[in-house]
C-alpha cells in the first residue's frame, strides 16, 4: 500500500481552490491524485495542465472505482455544485470534507451556495462572515465542523466584495486543514 496521503478534488467550477490545494501540495505533505467534475470546467483544465488524472462523470460507482483505484485517503470538495448519494457519505465516512462559504451553522443547507451565501449575510446584518472546513454527512452542510475562519463584515460591502475575502480566506484555510488531516490531528 503507498504510504502518500492521496487526495482527490471535487470541483464543478473555475477550479481556483483546486489549484491552491495543487500549489501547496508540498508545503503540506499531500499529493493530488485525481481531479472528479461533473460537468465541463476550467478545473479539469487546471488539472490537466498539473497532469492530474480527471474523471468528468456523474456516475458514483465509476467514481467509487477510481477513488479506490488512486488509492484515495481524503476527499475534498472544493466548489462540487453536486449533493453526495447517501452511500458514498457512509462508506468513505471521516473521509470526505467540503469548505463551506458561511460560519455553518448559518448560512449553510440546500441552496446555499455562491453569491447567494453572501447574499444571505448581509440581508441578516451578521457582524462577521466568513468560511468552514466541515466533514461531509447525508445532511447538507451539517457535518461536523473542522475549522473556521473569519472574516469581518464590513459597512460598505456587497456581496461581491465580501465574497472575494471569503474566497481569500477559503484559499488559506483548506490547504491547512488537508495538511492537519494528514498528520492525524
Amino acid at each position: 500500500m503507498n504510504d502518500t496521503f492521496h487526495i482527490a478534488v471535487f470541483a464543478s467550477g473555475t477550479g481556483t481552490t483546486l489549484q491552491r490545494l495543487i500549489d501547496s501540495q508540498d508545503r503540506y505533505g499531500y499529493r493530488v491524485a485525481l481531479v472528479v467534475v461533473n460537468r465541463e470546467c476550467m478545473a479539469a483544465d487546471r488539472a490537466a495542465k498539473a497532469h492530474i488524472p480527471t474523471l468528468q462523470t456523474k456516475d458514483w460507482e465509476t467514481i467509487d472505482n477510481s477513488l479506490r483505484a488512486h488509492e484515495i485517503k481524503l476527499i475534498v470538495l472544493a466548489g462540487f455544485l453536486a449533493i453526495i448519494p447517501n452511500w458514498i457519505c457512509k462508506k468513505w465516512e471521516g473521509q470526505i470534507i467540503n469548505i463551506h462559504p458561511s460560519l455553518l451553522p448559518k448560512h449553510g443547507g440546500k441552496g446555499m451556495y455562491g453569491i447567494r451565501v453572501q447574499e444571505a449575510v448581509l440581508a441578516a446584518g451578521d457582524k462577521e462572515a466568513g468560511c468552514t472546513v466541515h466533514y461531509v454527512s447525508a445532511e447538507v452542510d451539517g457535518g461536523r465542523i473542522i475549522a473556521q475562519s473569519v472574516v469581518e463584515v464590513q459597512s460598505n460591502d456587497t456581496p461581491q466584495s465580501l465574497a472575494e475575502r471569503v474566497q481569500q480566506a477559503e484559499k488559506q484555510l483548506l490547504p491547512q486543514i488537508v495538511g492537519r488531516l494528514k498528520a492525524g490531528d
